[in-house]
């Protein structure tokens, strides 16, 4: 029966569009697009919250901004749009950041990052990846970041140089609070191009001082990475792994090593999740806590099989993955696409993975989750490139993530065309359910019989006094008490009230008067169940 189904899914793949239930769709709410041919608009895409309103935004990146075939050079240009409810096409970009190359000197901006909150306030930080050249014959790499806030975003507030000549980078990843400091840390990479020799390492949030993981790798690919995936054994220290590959049939250099943050930046003794001689894709990525349990959930790396998945906790077997993830679609960009967020509201993480010129498929999170995906979102309109990068935010304030998807150029770009380069945000809603519980789990209750939260309004002001938290569809028994929790980004506990529960449907109030601007996560406990919300405060 699974081969069968399988054989389908793959047959409906090849003919174009797949939308797995005829209710579950993410409908595009706003689409941009370059401001000329081969831009490369949407190479480099994430989403943070830039001006600190509580509601997530979206920096696009165009690397090859001002290029013009045998007349100008590309200098680069970053687009940030900013979240707000009824965000759609319109929708302008309200900060624009551009670099000033002119072919022989000058800066040009290569990429975009969140790197996480490294100034430690609470909000997400915002990186420009650039390459200065100080004459027509010397250049180097320098990381610019620009700390979010409510004004003098256009101003970057501090820089790291590259090594210098001879050295490049290119890959920034955030790496989440690794030594419990308060302050979100990130990985880098460098290559030495001359000997091909590699090194990783960590710059630390707060200070941005560099300690260095491994040095002197000398391979001749650029799978050399590090990667942020999460808290996945809970004990207030966010975990990461390294990845090492080259084109050699060597065991040794397909190599994807998990270590554990600590308090004293101790990495002596990394935990071996993969070891092997054939072709894997080396990559790993954060999913949040995709099955409810308190534990982040993270993916490993990848194979023509499918993508490899662990479900956090105690005690990990990291010679068995929970589950493989179906189609094995994790983006074209180095693994950077897997993405997650809470995309129909029931509190638990789902998954979003592109696969370039295929489109973008979704695993919903729930309690016994599963690997099979539950949408499948086509390429709109034959866009070559369609799905080259994906990122997740709730950019119009609903209180769904969406989901931002990218076809930043064709495949034969120069000298003729007139393809600018698209983003396509598609929008999360309530009406996004499993579709392979009944075929896949048949005993898994069905999310109706799960304790699910409803916050309203999302967004709030603070001059609407209260959050009203609904319960439904089931309410807990009359003998259970009701534990409301309010979190804020960090983590910290802002808010707690107990309620005696009553039969039937519940609504509870908090009161939003004392909460700042910013993003919170509501927790609903009652016996054994628990169910999480986001919402956010505004002006």
């Amino acid at each position: 029966m699974k081969t069968l189904k399988l054989t389908a899914l793959t047959l409906l793949l090849l003919s174009g569009t797949l939308i797995l239930s005829a209710e579950n769709q993410m409908p595009v709410i706003a689409a941009f697009q370059g401001e000329h041919h081969a831009s490369f608009y949407g190479y480099s895409m994430t989403s943070l919250d830039f001006n600190h309103d509580g509601i997530d935004d979206l920096a696009v990146c165009s690397f090859a901004y001002g290029f013009l075939y045998g007349e100008s050079s590309s200098r680069g240009k970053v687009y940030i749009y900013l979240g707000e409810p009824g965000f759609s096409s319109t929708t302008p970009a309200s900060i624009t950041l551009e670099g000033d190359y002119t072919g022989s000197i000058g800066r040009r901006i290569l990429g975009v990052f969140n790197v996480g909150d490294i100034s430690g306030d609470g909000f997400d930080d915002l990186c420009i990846y650039v390459e200065d050249y100080l004459s027509p014959n010397y250049s180097f790499e320098k990381l610019m970041f620009y700390y979010g806030g409510a004004s003098g975003l256009e101003v970057y507030d501090h820089e790291i140089p590259m090594y210098g000549d001879g050295y490049t980078s290119g890959t920034v990843y955030p790496l989440g609070d690794v030594n419990g400091d308060g302050y979100d840390d990130m990985g880098i990479s460098y290559r030495h191009t001359p000997t091909h020799t590699n090194s990783l390492s960590i710059i630390w949030g707060g200070s941005l001082e560099e300690q260095i993981i491994y040095n002197g790798e000398i391979n001749h690919t650029s799978s050399f990475l590090v990667y942020g995936i999460g808290d996945i054994n809970n004990d207030g220290y966010d975990d990461f792994t390294t990845t090492f590959g080259t084109t050699q049939d060597d065991s040794t250099h397909n190599l994807v090593q998990l270590y554990y943050g600590n308090a004293e930046g101790n990495f002596d003794n990394p935990v071996t999740i993969l070891c092997y001689q054939y072709i894997v894709f080396r990559g790993s990525n954060p999913l949040g806590d995709i099955n409810g349990d308190g534990y982040d959930d993270f993916m490993g790396y990848a194979t023509s099989n499918g993508i490899y998945i662990w479900l956090g906790g105690q005690e990990i077997d990291f010679t068995v993955p929970e589950f493989l993830l179906d189609p094995p679609w994790c983006g074209f960009f180095a693994q950077r696409s897997l993405e997650h967020g809470d995309f129909n509201g029931d509190g638990y993480e789902d998954i979003a993975g592109p696969r370039n010129s295929r489109g973008f498929a979704v695993w919903l999170g729930k309690k016994n989750v599963n690997g099979t995906a539950d949408l499948i979102v086509g390429t709109p309109g034959g866009h070559e490139n369609y799905g080259r990068i994906l990122v997740t935010g709730d950019f119009n304030a609903d209180g769904y993530d969406d989901i931002a998807v990218s076809a930043p150029h064709e495949n034969d770009p120069w000298p003729h065309g007139n393809y600018n380069g698209y983003v396509w945000v598609h929008a999360g809603n309530p009406q996004l359910e499993d579709t392979t519980v009944a075929t896949d789990d048949p005993a898994i209750p069905s999310i109706s019989d799960n304790l699910v939260v409803k916050l309203s309004p999302n967004p709030i002001t603070r001059a609407d006094n209260t959050l009203n938290i609904e319960l439904q569809p089931k309410a807990p028994s009359e003998h259970e008490q009701i534990a409301v929790e309010i979190y804020n980004i960090k983590g910290q506990s802002v808010h707690k009230e107990v309620y005696q529960a009553q039969m039937g449907a519940r609504t509870y109030q908090v009161p939003a008067s004392t909460l700042a601007n910013g993003i919170y996560l509501c927790r609903v406990t009652s016996g054994k169940q628990q169910a999480t919300g986001k919402f956010c405060v505004i002006k």
